[in-house]
């Protein structure tokens, strides 16, 4: 293209100028045009003008139809078209068009060509936004981590003394650092490739092949959550040196998405990424997804849970009972220190390592007010954009009939309002980098307070039940509720075996009113500090303190344990295990069924083939059993018919055990309705649950520094 001259700018205020490549550049002929042109700047100019002018006196027909510009031009100047110079000048790279005649303009889009945006439009966006979100957040809370590492790794050559003066004076300590952080980085790298192809195979049907390098053994643990698997590295991987045994953890999607539990699974993810390296809590092996499921590897635990410890000893000696509640109080305070609070203690939630060790497990409920662990922050993306974008979701048959009443519609609406305003970001304005929109979020987005009743009502504390209008009388716990609120009159030690007076002293003083219960003095002077608030936070915006068992770590009944080496110290049970896959401490434990990993409900059985597999009892056992799994059941109903078979004075014990198994594995539980009105929309539930398995825990993946098992 020619060089632009100045004395081609020289064209009125309201001209356009179009720039224009054409292909005939690259015939020969064109190129000695081009020539002629080139030598002749002034009769070029005059040509351009003339084209100019004669399409002004173009006739006013041609200005009426619908042809462009150039069309307009060409045929307004057919009269010339005799003259060599006039065909020259339409051939030129450089025109003019003026605005006074035919023109080029702009094409209106009428709404019927606009797309319309649909639910899939909705989930990808939010899809989107929740992941920029959390990721760069997760890469500010990674710099922390790789801090601590360091640190550790510093404190470590310390130890082992290489920071003396003659491995300094050979270079041994560069070396170590080198090797150090050339790890980090690699490892780095590792998680970004691991998370790019979980990425890729959450959209694919077929399972992850991440989970095929892992050969399933037996099932230790079935849950509302999925399975706990027992499963054996394959020896084909490329990062296995031993055929090493693992517990892993498969989390059915579809049932986590339904039950709006994406906060929830991150937490206990996040939680689990943060305490690596720690001796109180299970450690993550590594984590990754598929279309159907996420995956959670765990250490082993050989020895079981501490329950099934309690319920084959009866009884503990006093000194063993005081070394296992030390162990859980240096557990909780791991977990207090990293800033969560677990909200489902109990001894099956404390496992016993191959060392017998205690190591607290299962964070399934914990809380930490941290924004990407609010289930209100991932409706308030999709919500917000369902507003923006128009796109009505109407829900299930109820949410139509509530629709209807405008004190319904009111509700709703407030409801939602004060739930997800705090994650709008409208309330600091708009055209704000990523780094405010974190920073504001950090600030002013976390959970002010815990909203729901969680945990095992067996170890509810009073004031939660009182406080949170629990439904005490409507479920098969009733009686052990009555107790718990009647802890006072009812509450006493046994004659035998003899209890010592600490001992009692310490047990006394924990079941006291909150106010004057024992515990540290920092959450009686914050409770006091704000008044009326359910759970106070102090100036870091912290609900539990780190280094909070001083208060009970000095209670006399304590002054006996080795606080600060009680890892080292010998526990009084050890399991004893025959090979690295001995699971006889599990009592809960199965061989391998493959039907667990079908997400879909079970077809009911036929009559006749309930009494083809009970056969062998008496048909009474048998007419019993097809009553009980044609009628669907959930958990309230569960304990009940548990009951009535209890008092089935007819059956034998085995009989009635025989039954409860049976209801368990071949019964058919009330499907629960979703919690978000998108996924009981008839019209859109199927494709937002396919978006969501897709794309709702990208960045999941992960794997730990000590090991890359994946």
């Amino acid at each position: 293209m020619r060089k632009l001259l100045p004395n081609d700018l020289k064209a009125s205020p309201n001209s356009t100028v179009v720039v224009s490549d054409s292909p005939l550049q690259q015939h020969s002929s064109f190129q000695d045009l081009v020539g002629v042109l080139e030598s002749d700047d002034s009769s070029d100019q005059d040509d351009i003008w003339s084209s100019t002018h004669s399409s002004r006196l173009a006739s006013p027909e041609d200005n009426l139809t619908g042809k462009t510009s150039i069309d307009s031009r060409l045929s307004g100047s057919r009269s010339a078209k005799g003259s060599p110079r006039r065909r020259l000048s339409r051939r030129s790279r450089w025109t003019r068009s003026s605005p006074e005649g035919a023109a080029l303009g702009t094409i209106e889009e009428t709404a019927a060509d606009r797309p319309k945006p649909t639910i899939v439009t909705v989930e990808r966006a939010a899809a989107a936004k929740i992941f920029l979100e959390t990721h760069f957040n997760e890469l500010c809370s990674e710099l922390q981590r790789r801090s601590i590492r360091c640190q550790q790794f510093a404190h470590q050559q310390f130890k082992d003394g290489l920071f003396n003066s003659q491995n300094l004076a050979s270079g041994n300590s560069g070396i170590n650092y080198s090797t150090f952080y050339h790890s980090e980085t690699s490892r780095l790298r590792d998680i970004r490739s691991l998370k790019a192809k979980c990425t890729i195979q959450a959209k694919r049907q077929n399972p992850s092949p991440f989970a095929s390098r892992y050969e399933p053994l037996k099932i230790l643990g079935k849950g509302s959550f999925g399975v706990v698997r027992l499963v054996r590295e394959k020896s084909e991987s490329p990062y296995t040196f031993t055929k090493q045994v693992y517990a892993m953890k498969v989390i059915r999607k579809s049932d986590m998405l339904r039950s709006s539990q994406e906060g929830h699974l991150r937490a206990e993810r996040d939680f689990l990424v943060s305490c690596e390296g720690s001796n109180w809590v299970v450690p993550l092996i590594a984590s990754f997804e598929d279309m159907s499921n996420l995956y959670l590897v765990m250490e082993y635990m050989p020895g079981g849970d501490f329950l099934g410890l309690l319920i084959r000893e009866n009884i503990l000696h006093e000194a063993v009972a005081c070394f296992y509640i030390a162990e859980m109080i240096l557990a909780v305070e791991e977990a207090h220190r990293l800033g969560f609070i677990h909200r489902d203690i109990k001894p099956d939630n404390f496992l016993i390592s191959s060392s017998g060790h205690l190591k607290i497990s299962d964070f399934g409920l914990a809380f930490d007010g941290q924004w990407p662990h609010d289930a209100s922050y991932y409706n308030y993306h999709r919500y917000s954009l369902l507003q923006k974008l128009n796109v009505d979701a109407k829900g299930d048959e109820k949410d139509q009939e509530d629709g209807k009443s405008v004190q319904a519609r009111v509700e709703k609406a407030q409801a939602l309002t004060a739930d997800l305003g705090r994650h709008d970001e409208h309330n600091f304005g708009t055209g704000q980098d990523l780094a405010v929109v974190l920073g504001w979020r950090n600030t002013c987005s976390n959970r002010t307070r815990a909203n729901s009743v969680v945990g095992t009502s067996q170890y509810m504390a009073p004031e939660v039940i009182q406080a949170q209008n629990y439904q005490t009388y409507y479920d098969g716990r009733k009686p052990t509720k009555q107790n718990i609120l009647a802890h006072k009159e009812r509450f006493r030690f046994p004659v035998r075996p003899l209890v010592s007076d600490k001992c009692k002293d310490l047990i006394y003083r924990l079941i006291q009113d909150k106010e004057v219960r024992l515990c540290s003095k920092r959450y009686q002077m914050l409770d006091q500090s704000q008044p009326g608030q359910e759970m106070p936070m102090d100036i870091y915006g912290r609900y539990v303190f780190p280094d909070d068992a001083e208060d009970i770590k000095a209670h006399r009944f304590f002054r006996s344990v080795p606080w600060d080496n009680l890892q080292n110290t010998a526990p009084p049970f050890v399991p004893r295990i025959n090979s690295l896959e001995d699971t006889h401490y599990f009592d809960e434990s199965e061989p391998l069924d493959e039907r667990i990993d079908s997400a879909t409900e079970k077809p009911g059985l036929t009559d006749e083939e309930v009494r083809w597999i009970l056969r062998e009892f008496r048909p009474c056992v048998q007419n019993v059993a097809i009553r009980l799994i044609n009628v669907p059941y959930d958990s309230g109903a569960l304990r009940s018919r548990d009951l009535e078979i209890d008092s089935m004075t007819v059956f034998a014990e085995e009989e009635k055990e025989l039954l409860k198994r049976f209801m368990r594995e071949y019964g058919r539980r009330v499907p629960k309705r979703p919690r978000d009105i998108v996924l009981r929309d008839e019209n859109m539930k199927g494709t937002a649950m396919e978006v969501r398995k897709q794309s709702a825990f990208m960045g999941y993946a992960w794997h730990s520094v000590r090991k890359r098992a994946y």
